[in-house]
């Protein structure tokens, strides 16, 4: 019996980050003056800039710093788990019928889908896409389509 996985898909755990300009403060002077009332200025969703002698420097609200990490650390469970689509891909390619194959795919899929439906989708999509021969890439959508249409 193939075990399904409930999580929800990663898109409903994302809040947007939609980050504008905020107040910017010219030297470490200007930044010391304004005091806890210049930094309270920076209101969730604004980057405030400090340009001193030695760089740049951005500041944030907590809530968007967290918010930021968490995409941050998203990107990189998803950069490691497209390793392991890939390998699930090469698989149920080498074992186009096996049942087990196809639900791993199928598993780690949905991990990745954020909308009902975009598992079974994409593995149709897999099922119908030519294998590439010595490591091509097929950025294109119409060439893509082209050789499907072909097989």
């Amino acid at each position: 019996m193939p075990v399904t996985h409930a999580d929800p898909p990663i898109a409903a755990e994302i809040r947007p980050v939609p980050l504008k300009p905020g107040p910017e403060w010219g030297s470490f002077e200007q930044f010391r003056v304004a005091g806890s009332g210049g930094v309270e200025t920076v209101t969730v969703g604004q980057v405030g800039t400090l340009r001193t002698k030695t760089g740049v420097f951005r500041v944030i609200r907590d809530e968007d710093f967290q918010t930021l990490v968490g995409l941050a650390s998203d990107v990189m469970r998803m950069k490691s788990g497209l390793t392991t689509l890939i390998r699930a891909i090469e698989v149920v390619r080498e074992h186009p019928t096996s049942a087990s194959a196809l639900d791993l795919l199928r598993h780690i899929a949905t991990q990745y889908g954020d909308e009902p439906g975009a598992a079974a989708t994409f593995i149709e999509r897999v099922a119908a896409a030519p294998v590439p021969r010595n490591d091509e890439v097929i950025i294109d959508p119409a060439e893509l389509q082209k050789r499907v249409a072909k097989r």
